[in-house]
């Protein structure tokens, strides 16, 4: 199948991209493998806080995950933009297999501890940060350029989608089976992407658009690129000013569920599945939000939102508030991320997509490790309701920080 060729300047609606039947079959497949990559994640979680009572070692398993995506994303966009995307894709999607084999195997012999929980979350954080650049590099190959903007949107709705099934269905099976199922579930569901990437044929000219460059050659002219572009820049500032502090709910999750909410493990997955729900909602509305206000406007509206949500939700700390609020930040994360995502998309070209969209997530998931163990630490010395006062009232500065950034506008990828 050969790339659509560039549309119409007219927005696209929101659910155009699935008549492409490429990327309906690759949608599909990754939305299973995130269902099951969200049941893995909460049953981690929720056997974490059976581990240890420590909000710092809880607040470690999502630094555990979601560092390497800061270590190794740029060594990862170089070598995806080096190599064929399809087979390296296909290679990384072996390795997230073989990783929740070993836990589902640790967790059936009963061998799992808070570390050896937290080194294979790291291994498999490992093998998303070399799999995420290729894989959004691939979509502008996949679906026309006017139907980019939602391409990406339903790429995270999927996410969100599947963290709204996930972990509803993982919690009822942690409560009747074990966690031993979860991690069992998550790592057959790769072999949907497997197959879902096999059958795509690759268009020859977008792999022909590679530079063939040296590894050391590739990695210094990614650096120049990102350093040298002004664009990206203000992409990457307005992500700082919204990460480091956005990211506090969704990290101290866990143990405000069980031991703030005393929520049982049904509950905890219906508390987790809330932040889905807001960003499937988020991710159906953004086109019309974004006609209405701009994407610009759109993402200091969230930031806003956002902030004010973790404000109710500290300082009320009741379930069905609790969810409403985790709703409305997941409507918001899923706006901020679309929308810069898709503006470093636009600004790329696309022998540099899989090193700049490598830096990007390098920024995003930075950001989140530093907030993370920000966030943990001082919900370990003061409490959750502490950190997140702190965390609400810290993002109001950073919003108007944002507001004075203007995000670019480009209106079609570059070749």
């Amino acid at each position: 199948m050969t790339a659509p060729p560039l549309g119409a300047r007219r927005p696209a609606s929101a659910f155009a991209p699935l008549a492409n039947r490429a990327f309906l079959g690759l949608w599909i497949a990754n939305l299973l493998s995130n269902v099951g990559g969200w049941m893995q994640t909460t049953g981690a979680a929720w056997e974490m806080t059976s581990l240890t009572r420590e909000p710092i070692l809880v607040a470690a398993l999502s630094a555990a995950s979601t560092l390497p995506m800061f270590l190794f994303c740029f060594f990862a966009g170089v070598l995806a933009d080096r190599f064929e995307r399809r087979r390296y894709i296909i290679l990384c999607q072996w390795w997230m297999m073989g990783v929740a084999g070993v836990l589902a195997v640790l967790a059936l012999l009963g061998e799992l501890s808070a570390w050896n929980l937290l080194a294979l979350s790291f291994l498999m954080g490992l093998g998303n940060a070399m799999n995420a650049p290729a894989w959004q590099a691939v979509v502008p190959e996949i679906v026309a350029q006017s139907e980019l903007r939602p391409a990406i949107a339903l790429n995270s709705a999927g996410f969100n989608l599947a963290r709204t099934i996930g972990p509803v269905i993982g919690q009822i099976l942690l409560g009747l089976v074990g966690v031993f199922l979860l991690f069992f579930i998550n790592s057959i569901t790769y072999i949907g992407v497997i197959f879902a990437m096999q059958a795509w044929k690759r268009p020859p000219e977008a792999h022909a658009a590679q530079r063939r460059e040296g590894f050391v050659e590739a990695a210094r002219a990614g650096v120049a690129y990102v350093r040298g572009s002004g664009e990206l820049k203000a992409v990457f500032a307005r992500g700082l000013c919204y990460f480091v502090p956005g990211i506090a709910l969704s990290t101290l999750l866990p143990a405000i569920g069980r031991f703030s909410l005393g929520l049982d493990e049904f509950s905890f997955g219906l508390l987790y599945a809330a932040f889905g729900v807001g960003a499937v909602s988020g991710a159906l509305a953004m086109p019309a939000i974004n006609r209405l206000l701009g994407s610009s406007r759109a993402n200091i509206c969230a930031m806003g939102l956002h902030a004010l949500a973790m404000m109710v939700a500290a300082l009320v700390m009741q379930p069905a508030v609790f969810a409403v609020c985790l709703a409305m930040t997941g409507a918001c994360w899923m706006t901020v991320i679309a929308n810069n995502s898709t503006s470093v998309q636009m600004i790329l070209p696309n022998f540099m997509r899989a090193r700049g969209m490598a830096a990007n997530q390098m920024l995003f998931f930075g950001a989140m490790v530093g907030g993370s163990l920000l966030w943990g630490k001082i919900a370990d010395v003061w409490g959750v309701r502490v950190a997140l006062i702190v965390a609400a009232v810290s993002l109001v500065p950073f919003t108007a920080l944002a507001a004075s950034i203007r995000l670019p506008r480009t209106s079609s990828p570059r070749l």
